[in-house]
């Protein structure tokens, strides 16, 4: 297991993802059965999407096809998605972007969720062309750093953030992660037939409480944590600030702050 995989490995971080990690708008999957269906109509057997995670990104592909298979390096992830599950045609395994589950030209959808920057992309793309069908597709997409949005005090939250990511945990991140800032804006698909599409966001209201939740989900915070273990309340601190900022006395379970993710999608077809 390669040191960027060992990052996604713990049980806490594998429950903080289930629990604060965003959901993708129903639009963003309907843009990829569109883009499947152009040349390859339903009905669709088989999506396998890799690097789930704890399955935010599988189960919404369920009422598309008859089986979906999420795979992923972590067992913690993968232990914590089953745990969760209620759709009786998703399913969950190890796999990676080396070892895709899925027998020679069985798939009709690879996917990838805010995961291929963390992938060796020749290695998974051979996988991908591997299980793919003649006019699967594969679709690899993810989300930015967030936009924090306050009526009076954006900018501030922004910063209270912006500090935490750059700054705390600046020299804490993974190579890979430049990619998510730069909206895989580098990555060359594997097929000639591609297409982008940066139209979309999720918008969220979360609680100040479940935010820095979200927060505690970076598997760079859990690695400046081990390596600053008198810094065990820095997101304590985090949740002082904003409460601080947006002035509002109730607990920070029920004062919300409306955060903006902005969406890229690739999507490319195998001949």
């Amino acid at each position: 297991m390669s040191s960027c995989e060992r990052l996604f490995t713990g049980a806490a971080i594998a429950e903080a993802y289930r629990k604060f990690r965003p959901t993708y708008p129903k639009g963003v999957v309907d843009r990829i059965i569109s883009y499947l269906g152009h040349k390859k109509p339903g009905p669709h057997s088989l999506a396998v999407d890799v690097g789930c995670g704890s399955g935010q990104s599988t189960v919404i592909l369920g009422d598309y096809f008859d089986q979906v298979i999420g795979c992923d390096v972590s067992e913690s992830q993968i232990q914590e998605a089953i745990d969760h599950n209620l759709a009786t045609n998703v399913e969950y395994k190890s796999g990676s972007d080396r070892n895709i589950p899925a027998a020679d030209h069985t798939v009709d959808l690879v996917t990838s969720a805010e995961a291929a920057h963390w992938f060796n992309r020749n290695q998974f793309y051979k996988e991908v062309d591997r299980v793919l069908k003649p006019n699967g597709c594969l679709a690899v997409y993810g989300y930015g750093f967030p936009k924090l949005h306050d009526n009076t005090n954006g900018k501030q939250l922004q910063s209270i953030h912006d500090d935490f990511v750059y700054k705390t945990l600046g020299g804490f991140w993974e190579d890979g992660v430049k990619n998510v800032e730069q909206h895989y804006t580098c990555f060359t698909m594997p097929y000639a037939e591609s297409e982008r599409d940066d139209t979309f966001s999720i918008e969220i209201d979360y609680s100040v409480a479940d935010f820095v939740g979200y927060l505690s989900s970076f598997a760079t915070y859990h690695k400046y944590l081990k390596m600053n273990p008198d810094k065990q309340h820095v997101l304590l601190e985090v949740k002082e600030m904003l409460m601080n900022v947006i002035g509002d006395e109730a607990p920070a379970e029920h004062t919300a702050i409306h955060v903006s993710f902005p969406v890229f999608l690739l999507l490319c077809r195998k001949p």
